[in-house]
Parts: structure tokens; sequence; C-alpha cells
């Protein structure tokens, strides 16, 4: 079964002469941890990231030649970054891809639920230093003892009056990290998980409009409004319509091998000439949806004639699935006020696209995947058809997307 994985890293400590990256892994449900690293992969990352400003930084699944990637977003801006990583990264990034929930992740040597604090005798500046330097101290550096004495002075003070931990912001040290100073009495210390309950990591990706579907075959996403378009940044959908065809199980196929996700919108007419084909789209995972029975111009036809192209082709598609039909996309993305109303009343949502590769039009496996290539895909839904250019322009497509670090997801 494929989940939709997210890996979102929320910083970078150095404790006890060892490095950890703190994340919050999405699967089956969220996740709050810390990973050990070597310090040449946490020094490249730290070179790469800033967590004292409002970035939100997304990890990726995918190394090349001991590079990966990190994905910056601010806002509606999206940047993918390049960093070194080790051997030891990788195989360690290879066992939480294969994770299949939550659970599994006490099972992995390198993941500790929590982190205990540094004591008010240390402050992290070996990462800071590294990349002043580039060295790799063997040694923990502390504070000058011109600075720690005074400073730890006036903390003991503060909480000793106010009976609470303390956070010094990066700003206040010259390392340029976090030091965090204790309460005096040892045994009521919080975790550093514990204390930032209190601000909760943002959730990355999921916006209002959508909602993540688990434990399916395929990467779901569950859109919520009536007419949609596009998705957030970081995620892609491809789209395919007029199926089925001859094409459908390429098709298919070429989506299970990368482990992605796919929605596939079917003329009625081709559903009774070709239902293997629509029961493979379903056994698979991925998603059908009602491309109108004839493909016919819906906003140049009567409300009977626009609802008899509803029903009938979901009708269609249900009597081979046996299950209900939720989506739809009007031929030629023409559409009216009566349709809107009619599709609504189904129980059926409308999905659009952002981005179409005309490859209706070109029918050339090089030009689509050129015209991917050098368009915003980001957040888009991709418009495809199942024509013998799609099939073969479908594997650079994905690759390329993956490249990108997106999640290629199916739409329900």
């Amino acid at each position: 079964m494929y989940q939709l994985k997210l890996l979102q890293l929320l910083g970078i400590h150095e404790y006890e002469n060892s490095f950890y990256l703190e994340i919050n892994l999405q699967l089956d449900e969220e996740a709050h941890v810390f990973w050990e690293v070597d310090s040449e992969t946490a020094l490249s990352l730290k070179r790469v990231s800033d967590f004292s400003n409002e970035h939100l930084y997304r990890l990726s699944f995918h190394t090349n030649n001991n590079k990966s990637s990190i994905t910056k977003h601010y806002l509606d801006q999206s940047t993918r970054i390049e960093f070194t990583c080790s051997d030891q990264y990788i195989e360690a990034l290879t066992a939480l891809k294969q994770l299949e929930a939550i659970t599994e992740l006490d099972k992995l040597p390198f993941i500790s639920r929590k982190l205990a604090k540094n004591t008010s005798q240390e402050a992290s500046q070996m990462l800071e230093s590294e990349v002043k330097d580039g060295s790799v101290p063997k040694t923990k550096r502390k504070l000058s003892w011109l600075i720690t004495p005074l400073l730890i002075t006036v903390l003991a003070i503060f909480t000793a009056y106010t009976g609470h931990s303390i956070l010094i912001s990066a700003s206040t040290l010259p390392s340029g990290e976090a030091l965090w100073v204790d309460r005096p009495s040892a045994d009521k210390a919080l975790s550093l998980e514990e204390e930032q309950v209190k601000e909760k990591p943002k959730t990355m990706l999921l916006k209002e409009n959508i909602t993540i579907v688990e434990n399916h075959k395929t990467p779901y996403v569950e859109l919520i409004e009536d007419i949609s378009s596009k998705l957030p940044k970081g995620m892609v959908a491809l789209t395919f319509d007029d199926g089925p065809s001859q094409f459908t199980g390429e098709i298919v196929d070429i989506l299970k091998e990368f482990g992605v996700g796919g929605t596939f919108f079917t003329i009625g007419t081709n559903v009774k000439q070709y239902p293997e084909q629509v029961k493979y789209i379903a056994e698979n995972g991925f998603s059908i949806g009602t491309h109108s029975m004839t493909h016919a111009n819906l906003a140049a036809s009567s409300k009977s004639k626009q609802e008899k192209e509803l029903v009938q082709s979901s009708e269609a598609i249900e009597a081979i699935t046996g299950e209900q039909v939720t989506l739809f996309r009007p031929p030629f993305g023409a559409m009216n006020d009566t349709t809107t109303r009619i599709v609504t009343s189904h129980g059926k949502k409308t999905v659009l696209w952002n981005n179409d590769t005309r490859d209706w039009e070109t029918r050339n496996a090089g030009k689509i995947i050129q015209h991917i290539k050098t368009t915003d895909v980001t957040g888009s839904i991709i418009l495809l058809h199942e024509t013998k250019a799609t099939v073969d322009a479908l594997p650079a497509i994905i690759t390329y997307l993956l490249e990108q670090d997106l999640q290629i997801v199916t739409l329900r």
C-alpha cells in the first residue's frame, strides 16, 4: 500500500557530540521525532536552511550521487535547494521511505522520540563554527568563560523567580544556536519535545481545499470544493482524459511502476467499449471520473441533455467498478450555471486544470515533455489524454516531477 509521506524539517540540533534533525513525519499519522545524522550532512543542511524566519522546509525522499534536496516554502513561493549527504543519511532516508506506519519508527535505531535539553553548561556552537571555518570540531565548544557566568546568573534569577525554563533565541548567542536553561529542580525538567507542544509544528501542504486520504494503493487527496483547478504547492496531479482506450493499461502500469497517483476521466461510450480497462484502473487504486457520455459540449446543450450525459456515463462506470463516481470533468472545459447545478445536485465535484500539455494537438512525446519542463508545475492539475505520445512521454514526465520533489497524487 502506498501512502503519502511528508518529511518536514523543523530544526538541526547538536546534543552530546551527536547531531539530530528535528522532523515532523506525516504518514498514517504525524510524528515529531529526532533523527541522528552525521556531522557532514548536518553541516550541509545547516548551510541551506534558516529557522529564524517563517520559512518551512521539506526534505526530499530522493537522492542522486550523494546529493539530495530540501524545498523551502514561504507563502506561495517554493525553492528547491540541493545539499550534500552521506551514505549513512541515504540509508536512513531509504528506511524512512519504506515505512508503512508511524508505529514502525520505533524500530529505527537512528530515531528518537525525545531529545533531552542541553544543560546550562552546554551551548550548541559546533554547527555555527563549522559554517564559519569549514571545520568539524571533535568536541563541543562552550560559551566564552567571560559571557557564560553573567548570562547564566541572570537566567538563574529569572528561572528561580518564575519557576519556568527559558529558551534564549539564536540572535542572543554568538553561536547562532538556542540555549536551554533548566529550572533548578532536575526532576521537573521538560524534554525538548514536551516543551515544544506549546507551539505545535506547522503542517505542510495541507490546505483548506483538500484532505489527505490514507491507506490506499496510491497517494490520494480528497477535494473539498465544488470546482477545483489547482492544488497546494508541492503537489501535482496527472489526469488522463477521453479513455478508456487501448493505452489505458500501459498508463496504469507506468503509474504503478513509479508508485504515483493518477486520475482518469472517461467517456461513457468508451467505457462500454473497454470495460476491462475501467476495471483495471479501479483495481489498481486510481480514481475514475466521468467526462460525459459522448464528449458533448455541455455549455451548448439543454438541461435534460446535460443531465443525461452526466448520469448515463456515471452509471456505466459504476456498473463495472461497484463504486460511486464523485468526479466530473466537462468536455472542452465548457460548462455553465446549469452544468454546475446539475453536477452539484448529483453529489459530484468538478475538476478542471491549470496546466494543459496540448498533447491532443502535438501528438509528440518530446514536445509534451518539453512543455512540462518549461512550465510551473508545482500545485498543478495537468491535463493529458490517452494517446501513444502520452504513454511514451509519461516516464520522463514522472521522473522530472519527482526530481522537483513533488508529490504526484490521485484526486478524489
